[in-house]
């Protein structure tokens, strides 16, 4: 709405009374405030139509929005348990990275190797392998 001064003000008025008359000042006067209080009420109840549409589209948009909150809580608390587990199996795989490494170094450090049990004592030769009635 525009910012009128008084003397602007003032000025319109007398402009206003000069144009139209004392005598049809007060007529113009009524029609002018009917206009201005048509112009609220459908000022108003076009806000009115405004908010109830906009309520009829928030009131889903915000059940989802609580939908995802709680979505988001329980992905929060599953990733914290995930979180848990990993640190535990990662600790777990250390200790173990750690006691190979000891027992390596110590293998290591150890002036003759440590005997390894061969599976295989005699080994087999490829010709006794082969089917005796093959060869027959």
């Amino acid at each position: 709405m525009p910012n009128f001064t008084l003397s602007e003000i003032l000025t319109i008025m007398l402009v206003i009374l000069i144009v139209f008359g004392p005598q049809r000042l007060p007529e113009m006067a009524r029609k002018a405030g009917g206009v201005v209080r048509k112009a609220r009420t459908m000022a108003t109840d076009l806000r009115r139509e405004f908010q109830e549409e906009f309520s009829e589209v928030a009131e889903p948009l915000k059940e989802i929005r609580q939908e995802l909150k709680g979505v988001q809580q329980d992905m929060g608390s599953s990733l914290g348990s995930l979180n848990e587990e990993v640190a535990k199996a990662k600790a777990e795989l250390e200790t173990q990275v750690a006691e190979s490494a000891e027992e390596a170094q110590q293998v290591l450090q150890s002036p003759t190797p440590p005997a390894v049990d061969d599976p295989v004592k005699d080994p087999v030769s490829p010709e006794s392998t082969e089917d005796p009635e093959e060869t027959a």
